[in-house]
């Protein structure tokens, strides 16, 4: 159902289309998540290695003096079957683990909140197309432009 709208009310409208559009983008440009992945790798791997720090110098004679490191790598190479180079292996593995599990927990919770802002950004983006489909007539170029938007953003939320 449409009505007869002024010249006034068509410039209005598009007005407000126009900045409706352009705070939603940029609300979503706010939103994005940093490097949040890369942060979460170096936690990981940092915990990871100070955990590998810790048993290199607890296990076999105490301390970090030549005996304390290769004791330490020795005892540590022998969980596995091994012996000091072993030790390496697997006092390096907390550290790439955890490494890995940073990175991952992050880019889940990255994931989902680009998720939720392109979800809550398209929702904002039909409640302005409904408003110019209600006047159709005058407004086929806006129109046009929202679904592109709209088409753009949610190729980026099945990305």
């Amino acid at each position: 159902m449409s009505i007869e709208l002024t010249e006034q009310e068509i410039s209005n409208i598009q007005e407000k289309s126009g900045k409706d559009i352009q705070r939603i983008l940029r609300e979503l440009e706010a939103n994005a998540p940093e490097m949040a992945e890369g942060f979460g790798a170096i936690t990981g791997a940092g915990v990871g290695g100070a955990a590998s720090f810790a048993a290199l110098s607890g296990l076999g004679v105490s301390g970090l003096s030549a005996a304390g490191i290769t004791s330490g790598l020795a005892a540590a190479g022998s969980l596995v079957g091994g012996g000091m180079a072993a030790g390496v292996g697997v006092l390096a593995a907390p550290v790439a683990i955890l490494g890995i599990a940073g990175y991952a927990i992050f880019k889940h919770r990255k994931v989902k909140k680009q998720t939720a802002a392109l979800q809550h950004a398209i929702g904002d983006l039909f409640s302005v197309l409904e408003r110019l489909i209600m006047n159709a007539q005058y407004f086929q170029q806006e129109i046009a432009v929202v679904k592109a938007v709209i088409d753009t953003l949610k190729s980026r939320a099945a990305a």
